[in-house]
């Protein structure tokens, strides 16, 4: 759904193995920017590049014109489509020099950090071609800008993003809904 002038925001539906036998449903958003280029912000689960590139397509945008996809953070409901959207798009990806490692070796993730149905989740690794700091901006292409500041908590290499044109602040899972668990992007206007 069109959120402002320029940004749209998708509701992906995930499930979660949170013990054998107990699925746990959860969403997380996916946002897009729209100009003459078009910037994705997170990707969502693996497969969720199919809910991506439907949408796009309903609103006469074309997949193939997302330029820049940039995570969040490198969580599996993140970046977990990640690979499909670039290998589709060829676009640039981008994310905190924190994440960067575990989002380039998921299995270094899973390891590390070690989810039930991880697999599932999220399809392979991506690389990335821009690994941001706090402050970098992140110029979109068209005169538009995503201003980066680094949120260390949620996860080493968190990110909120500022889009200033629309008076918009991506949280990427930083600031949740009250009395509920993280495990979604806000958009703060």
């Amino acid at each position: 759904m069109q959120v402002t002038d320029h940004i749209h925001a998708l509701k992906i539906p995930f499930k979660l193995l949170v013990r054998p036998g107990k699925m746990l449903d959860r969403f997380v958003y996916a946002y897009l920017i729209y100009g003459d280029r078009i910037c994705l912000i997170d990707s969502g689960v693996s497969g969720s590049e199919a809910i991506i590139f439907d949408y796009l397509t309903k609103t006469g945008r074309d997949p193939r014109e997302i330029t820049n996809l940039v995570f969040t953070h490198c969580h599996p409901d993140h970046i977990g489509a990640g690979q499909a959207v670039k290998k589709q798009t060829v676009c640039q990806t981008a994310a905190h020099l924190d994440a960067c490692p575990w989002i380039e070796d998921v299995d270094r993730q899973y390891a590390e950090r070690p989810i039930a149905n991880f697999h599932d989740l999220v399809a392979g690794p991506v690389k990335i071609d821009v690994c941001l700091k706090d402050g970098d901006r992140l110029d979109l292409g068209d005169g538009s800008v995503l201003e980066v500041t680094h949120t260390p908590g949620h996860s080493q290499g968190s990110i909120c993003l500022l889009f200033k044109e629309d008076g918009a602040l991506i949280t990427g899972d930083a600031v949740p809904k009250a009395g509920t668990a993280v495990s979604y992007t806000h958009l703060t206007l």
